[in-house]
């Protein structure tokens, strides 16, 4: 592999996160070649927003890229890596949980991108916070996609895939179960005609705190005081809708498990 700058790209899929990236990747000065998807819909839209050339086939890949990126659930990652065979080129995935070397029959030279973030097609986020996570099976590759990464975010780290599972985990954790919780907060509100609006400072505020050490330090609410009346309440409140109740009880009896287990507050 030569050891320039990473100029041509190639991006298989043509997902939330494909079509984020190839935006940041243009704006970062680099070149799409092709964008590969199954679908032709999201294929073809991809391809024309980032001036590339749509393909439906791995077959029909070009051999001349600088880097190719494979960008799709981890699930069909695991099903196209066996038609990859791209030589001496630089290969990558963005997957939070797959190791690197589930592409090492593809490339003598392979790693991962894994940009920490939430994505959706319909709207384009700024890539310079967002912390890039990479790896590389050599210290030339990890070199090479440093150097790429630190054009997309000023927020790059090298983390190798043991951690990163961890990471993605965590992720799960802080938003996707958080967005969850919004959702169910949402979903009682809407059922006695209140606006979401009301909780927004409440959610503006515990996001703060996060900038903080030592989170459950700012725990609040009646779990964590052991105030079984409320939690009984609520659970009434909660009798209509199973899921709700085991969910409430579930986390409540979390908190209160881990408040001993930690000796917090």
């Amino acid at each position: 592999m030569v050891n320039n700058e990473i100029i041509s790209v190639v991006i298989i899929g043509a997902g939330n996160l494909a079509t984020n990236l190839g935006f940041a990747l243009m704006k970062a000065g680099a070149q799409i070649l092709q964008i590969c998807n199954r679908t032709p819909e999201r294929g073809k839209l991809l391809a024309k927003k980032t001036h590339a050339v749509y393909i439906d086939n791995i077959d029909k890949l070009t051999q001349n890229a600088d880097l190719y990126i494979c960008s799709v659930s981890d699930h069909a990652l695991v099903k196209i890596i066996p038609k990859l065979h791209l030589k001496n080129k630089l290969v990558v995935h963005t997957s939070g949980t797959l190791g690197m070397d589930i592409l090492k029959d593809v490339s003598s030279h392979y790693g991962v991108l894994y940009p920490l973030q939430t994505f959706i097609r319909s709207k384009s986020r700024q890539f310079k916070d967002i912390p890039v996570c990479i790896e590389g099976n050599n210290p030339a590759t990890e070199r090479k996609l440093k150097m790429l990464a630190e054009k997309l975010s000023n927020n790059v780290h090298v983390i190798e895939s043991r951690k990163r599972k961890i990471l993605h985990l965590s992720a799960v954790f802080a938003g996707n179960f958080t967005n969850f919780m919004y959702t169910i907060a949402e979903d009682l509100l809407n059922q006695y005609d209140l606006p979401l609006d009301l909780l927004h400072p409440l959610i503006v505020k515990i996001s703060h705190n996060t900038k903080y050490h030592n989170l459950f330090l700012f725990q609040t609410g009646p779990a964590v005081r052991e105030d079984r009346n409320i939690i009984e309440e609520h659970r009434i409140l909660l009798k209509n809708d199973k899921l709700y109740q085991e969910l409430y009880t579930l986390i409540s009896n979390g908190i209160i498990q881990y408040k001993h287990s930690h000796d917090k507050l």
